[in-house]
């Protein structure tokens, strides 16, 4: 009998990292023989995008309407009880909601037919009716429920089968909450694609959307540390490549602007919205990769503002570059310090890793080698047979 699943992602339309792991898990349970329904009721030729940009194969994959979409003006079932509705409306965020309370004995329904329920969670918690539920967080949000909020959430846990996190950082904040059922299973980097070419160029790389919002990749931090590097430090020969998505135009962002106009009479490269053929070839042409999301964030108080793991590390790592990224989040969970790449805390402490790797071509190719070595482990193949082992438990 085939088995029946169902993947939730509400971000679907940002294509990002946790859209590129929850498709992933699609793809995965397709190939296993499994029926698999995406949940959205957005753009779907966005699914043939995310096959051409993260190069997945989800041929049989069945979009159907998002139950879980948020519409907290329909509360039609409690309109006969003002004073119930007050409290709730008191008590409850209703925009923070996850079900229409209108259709609510509909989707317990809806959701009984699945054999796996997979939702990728905004830091609220989903009522989930599959015979297995996998809650799935990628951000480390830290959440201050109030009693009546904290009382339905209790109920909530007891559906999830695991709670599924992309790494140690993003789990420890969630381990008070969940206790045993948390389980961490790291991102799937498709490392075996990645190729590093023998003559590379002396290019610096940085890989990350062209925004400034939640946990973002703080380009201009970056431009600030090549400009030392070239106008104090005097290196030549070198650029920067800054590629990366926009999810408008390039001449209508103006976080992009903004990089633009800090990096003039630099050499300084932007690349926007590069297909995944593109992008292996600017990996494999590369030698430092550079990361700064999550500087200057006290990750105690505001873990969310943080890189929760770092795809793109691992991809540059796959293509042998030496990665010289900030020690924040879960990256150094990635990044073995002085052994496959370098950690930084401030912008002084990147320019002078990032000239010393420059300096010592030999200490260079021995982290480059490390780096191909230490990759492996985040291989798509490992996740997939964790996955697998997780799911049939």
């Amino acid at each position: 009998m085939v088995k029946h699943a169902a993947i939730y992602d509400p971000y679907l339309d940002t294509l990002g990292g946790g859209e590129r792991y929850c498709l992933s898990v699609a793809e995965i349970l397709l190939k296993h023989g499994y029926k698999v329904d995406l949940f959205w009721s957005g753009d779907k030729t966005l699914v043939e995008k995310a096959e051409k940009r993260f190069s997945l194969n989800l041929n049989g994959l069945n979009i159907v309407p998002d139950i879980f979409e948020i519409k907290p003006q329909k509360l039609e079932f409690l309109e006969e009880n003002e004073n119930l509705l007050q409290f709730i409306n008191r008590t409850i965020n209703p925009q923070r909601l996850h079900f229409k309370f209108k259709n609510f004995f509909k989707k317990i329904q809806n959701n009984q037919k699945y054999d796996l329920i997979f939702y990728l969670s905004d830091g609220s918690l989903p009522f989930l009716f599959g015979k297995k539920n996998y809650l799935h967080i990628q951000v480390p949000f830290v959440n201050n429920p109030n009693i009546l909020r904290e009382t339905i959430n209790k109920t909530k846990i007891k559906l999830f089968s695991n709670v599924i996190c992309n790494s140690e950082f993003t789990a420890k904040f969630q381990k008070d909450i969940f206790k045993n059922k948390v389980l961490v299973l790291y991102p799937p980097v498709d490392v075996d694609k990645f190729q590093s070419n023998e003559k590379k160029e002396n290019i610096i790389l940085s890989v990350g959307r062209f925004d400034n919002i939640l946990n973002a990749k703080k380009q201009d931090v970056l431009i600030d540390a090549f400009k030392i590097l070239v106008k104090e430090n005097h290196v030549s020969n070198w650029k920067l490549v800054l590629a990366g998505g926009s999810l408008v135009e390039p001449s209508k962002n103006s976080y992009f602007k903004y990089l633009q106009e800090k990096a003039k009479n630099l050499p300084v490269d932007f690349v926007v919205n590069p297909p995944f053929e593109e992008l292996k070839k600017i990996y494999a042409k590369s030698k430092i990769y550079w990361h700064a999301a999550g500087f200057e964030v006290d990750e105690s108080t505001n873990p969310e503002n943080t890189e929760h793991f770092g795809i793109t590390i691992v991809e540059a790592m796959s293509s042998g570059l030496v990665p010289v990224v900030v020690s924040k989040g879960g990256i150094p969970e990635i990044v073995n310090n002085g052994v496959n790449g370098f950690l930084w805390q401030t912008i002084d402490e990147l320019v002078s890793k990032t000239q010393k790797l420059i300096d010592n071509p030999e200490n260079y190719k021995l982290m480059s080698q490390q780096s191909l070595i230490n990759c492996q482990q985040f291989s798509k193949d490992n996740f997939e047979k964790q996955l697998i082992n997780i799911i049939e438990k």
